[in-house]
């Protein structure tokens, strides 16, 4: 009897395709995203965490070794739910903690620290406009993660 008759090949094991909430999944299921492995899902959760969310798929690119083609690749079965995101309260955190967002840099997050000292409260982009250190292309960056909340 040839036993090779009796022999199943199985396919190669593939992710399935599926449609992964970016600012909620945790590691696991970002590996099951084709072409993200354990290494790639703990660099995304973390930025993720850094940033508070992300509010683009554009924002992968900044997640160190993130290349277009991998974007391009995951974004039909990526989407993103901006309601998850978590602000900055502006007018009540400290100099290091608003420094820890990536989009924000130490000198300008103790700028507007200085500025609070000195009675200001921000209510509007127009207000973050008045800090010397913020740069129209920061600003726009960090406008979304920003809660004007008294």
């Amino acid at each position: 009897m040839d036993t090779q008759m009796y022999r199943h090949t199985l396919p190669p094991i593939r992710k399935q395709p599926l449609v992964v909430e970016l600012n909620t999944a945790d590691t696991t299921t970002l590996m099951l995203l084709h072409g993200i492995g354990p290494a790639f899902a703990r660099r995304i959760v973390g930025y993720r965490d850094r940033l508070g969310g992300f509010i683009d798929s554009t924002q992968l690119l900044e997640v160190y070794g993130f290349t277009p083609e991998l974007l391009a690749h995951i974004a039909p079965y990526i989407v993103i739910d901006r309601d998850s995101i978590r602000h900055l309260d502006i007018n009540h955190l400290g100099v290091k903690q608003l420094a820890r967002h990536p989009y924000m840099e130490y000198y300008q997050a103790r700028d507007i620290v200085r500025l609070r000292d000195r009675g200001m409260v921000f209510l509007s982009e127009e207000d973050l406009r008045a800090v010397p250190s913020m740069a129209d292309s920061s600003l726009r960056r960090l406008l979304p993660y920003i809660d004007f909340a008294q």
